[in-house]
């Protein structure tokens, strides 16, 4: 239909025919009122849609939901780019066996070996729950996220440092824990 069809249809509507839009009418009738800019057709349309009461989950539980996903997607996101750094660092050091770029490379290393403990702090110390089974709670249809910390974990062992705790504590408190309380902070410090 053309944008003058659509046009002269909506103006011939009247108040009766507004209730008896299906929902997948009136969402396209309002999205082509955006595009005509026909404001007075829009909120006719909005105003007409039929009212309905939903029982729904408390809010706080949702938040726990959503934001324990989403910091458990942002940790699988970082794992796969700290796993791609590891990787070239396996080329090149296969490639160039000299140690060029050991102390680039240790701090990759130092890096990784904080991040992978900072999450295992953050789920365990204020989740409650033990890392891996974050992970495979929102990704346990995929292995191959504990395949890649096992393997990542195996790596870093081989270079047997001592914990960086300060890079530790940075990502613990900056992207962890922070993301978790800017989440729930309504919910964690309920006004009286």
């Amino acid at each position: 239909m053309s944008v003058k069809a659509n046009i002269n249809a909506l103006k011939k509507m009247n108040e009766k025919m507004y209730p008896k839009l299906s929902t997948d009418e009136r969402f396209k009738m309002v999205l082509r009122t955006f595009v005509t800019g026909d404001e007075v057709q829009r909120e006719k349309l909005v105003k007409s849609c039929p009212k309905v009461t939903y029982y729904e989950s408390e809010h706080a539980y949702i938040e726990r939901i959503e934001a324990s996903r989403d910091i458990v997607t942002v940790f699988i996101i970082q794992l796969l780019e700290y796993d791609k750094i590891i990787s070239i660092m396996k080329i090149l050091k296969g490639v160039n066996s000299k140690a060029h770029g050991f102390n680039a490379e240790m701090k990759i290393v130092n890096e990784v070996q904080a991040f992978l403990l900072a999450f295992e702090t953050f789920c365990e110390e204020y989740v409650g729950i033990d890392s891996k089974d974050m992970i495979q709670a929102w990704y346990g249809y995929d292995e191959r996220y504990i395949c890649k910390i096992k393997k990542i974990m195996d790596f870093l062992n081989c270079y047997q440092l001592e914990l960086d705790i300060l890079t530790k504590d940075i990502w613990l408190e900056k992207v962890f824990i922070n993301g978790w309380e800017e989440r729930l902070e309504p919910y964690l410090n309920p006004k009286i």
